[in-house]
């Protein structure tokens, strides 16, 4: 009944509102002609903004998953190169093959290489016997990890380098630690900057638009339309680059300047790209942006105006009310995808996660998961012990280390069913799996949570761990329940351990 009435003297201050409107309308007819031209001009600048952040975040999330694969295969180099394989020793052929596989085939890949701790060339990819090695201890790509261990993936400024390559080249490096985690060297990788002019002549930017590729402090990489003089230039003494470096502190922003290169206004939007110094910039000509705008100007009736301003109130009044709607509703569906106790997927919810995550990994031939499947050791005697109560709490204890120890947002993890949950690992390798187990036992032993009837005086969790495998698992039900079965394997060796899944 409340419900009612609120809803009718809602319908009645519209009705109040549309009257007042129609009346100032057309009293200030001027007034609003002038505030709606304004209104158009500034939704006109913020779409631009809007479009110039999609391509950014295109161009950004394109070269960060690059650089990742990148980093990855120096990790891959340092491995191979620290673990050699087997005793025997292999013929050159055959330890380069080892070493760089085909990585160093990939295009814009113009040398991958180990160097010693003193800067001398261990193994090259493209280095031959009988070659004289040079020594690169002087060089900021070699100097940064020797001088800090945390570094982590080091992007160099553009280096000329007459190695086949098109242009310029971009040295991307990593340390190696020895044994004592001293410092033994890095590993580096010479990226052709033509991958960055590759990847930004296929976007679409308009007469004038610009798409470029900066360091933090001012270095440039790369910009489309390409101009060789611009590329290594160090800009970090220009006006633009002092007025704009407050706001390059942040992870993204946009902002009006004009081009030092070219002398075209432009709106620019940039974006960081995670873990290194480089940031893109997308540049839209003013004069492009604001073409349509300034056409339409004059084109302006003023009795369509009106109208169009009444309906526009009327349309922003009905919008916030659907989004109201949309919000209620995605609200209860969360409810209804959410385990009451533990705030993690509830069984349907995570069916339909393993389902659909089964169905895109047999699409894709290339794709795989794996499956974590844990149980609180002796729950059953907590429960006796401590009572109903106090055992929930642990299980939402257990469910909040499951949670926070979940690195990335594709992974996820429900409740199966009593003291049963599931982890669910999109793009996980066996090994990856396995760690990920291990953490999640060590954080919920870490809790320390009193079990005074466990054998391990603390509340401990088993988990099994599976991982697909296309030869054998027809069905996700077949990846969950070898995860089931190595759960079984864990808890009849004694609990707080990870088991994995063995194929027989």
């Amino acid at each position: 009944m409340r419900l009612g009435i609120c809803g009718g003297t809602k319908i009645k201050q519209l009705k109040k509102y549309l009257v007042v409107v129609l009346g100032i309308a057309m009293l200030m007819v001027l007034a609003m002609c002038a505030s709606t031209l304004y209104q158009s001009y500034r939704q006109t600048r913020l779409s631009a903004v809007a479009n110039a952040g999609n391509v950014t975040l295109i161009s950004q999330r394109a070269i960060s998953r690059n650089l990742e694969v990148l980093s990855l295969s120096l990790d891959t180099l340092a491995y191979r190169y620290q673990h050699p394989l087997g005793a025997r020793r292999l013929e050159e052929a055959q330890r380069y093959a080892y070493l760089f596989g085909s990585a160093a085939s990939v295009s814009h890949i113009v040398v991958m290489a180990v160097i010693g701790p003193k800067g001398e060339v261990l193994a090259s990819s493209r280095r031959r016997p009988g070659e004289p090695a040079p020594n690169y201890g002087d060089r900021a790509y070699f100097t940064a990890h020797r001088d800090a261990d945390n570094v982590g993936l080091y992007v160099s400024r553009p280096i000329q380098a007459s190695l086949g390559n098109e242009l310029q080249v971009v040295v991307l490096s990593k340390r190696l630690f020895n044994d004592d985690g001293s410092f033994g060297g890095v590993v580096v990788m010479a990226l052709d900057l033509a991958y960055f002019r590759d990847l930004f002549e296929g976007l679409s930017l308009g007469a004038d638009g610009v798409i470029s590729l900066y360091s933090d402090d001012g270095v440039a990489y790369m910009r489309v339309p390409y101009r060789d003089e611009v590329i290594g230039r160090d800009l970090s003494g220009s006006a633009n680059f002092q007025r704009i470096k407050i706001a390059l502190q942040h992870e993204e922003g946009s902002f009006f300047a004009r081009a030092n290169s070219d002398g075209v206004e432009r709106l620019y939007t940039f974006r960081r790209i995670p873990d290194s110094p480089l940031i893109v910039f997308v540049g839209y000509s003013q004069e492009a942006i604001f073409k349509s705008w300034r056409k339409t100007l004059y084109a302006v009736i003023l009795s369509l105006f009106i109208f169009t301003l009444l309906l526009a109130y009327l349309l922003s009044h009905v919008r916030q009310e659907l989004r109201r709607r949309v919000s209620i509703e995605r609200r209860l569906e969360e409810l209804a995808l959410t385990d009451g106790l533990t705030g993690l997927l509830n069984r349907r919810a995570l069916d339909d996660a393993l389902q659909a995550t089964w169905e895109r990994c047999r699409r894709n031939l290339n794709s795989t998961f794996s499956v974590l499947f844990i149980d609180v050791d002796y729950f059953k005697l907590y429960n006796d012990s401590y009572g109903h109560k106090l055992g929930d709490e642990v299980l939402r204890e257990v469910a909040q280390a499951i949670n926070e120890n979940l690195p990335r947002n594709t992974d996820c993890a429900g409740r199966y069913g009593g003291e049963e949950f599931v982890v669910l690992l999109e793009l996980t390798e066996e090994q990856g799996a396995l760690l990920m187990a291990q953490r999640l036992c060590d954080a919920v032993y870490s809790r320390l949570i009193v079990h005074a009837t466990s054998p391990l005086r603390v509340v401990t969790i088993s988990v099994g761990v599976a991982t697909l495998q296309r030869g054998h698992h027809r069905r996700v039900e077949d990846v969950l329940n070898a995860a089931d079965a190595a759960l079984y394997r864990a808890k009849r060796d004694g609990r707080n351990a990870v088991r994995v899944s063995g194929v027989e």
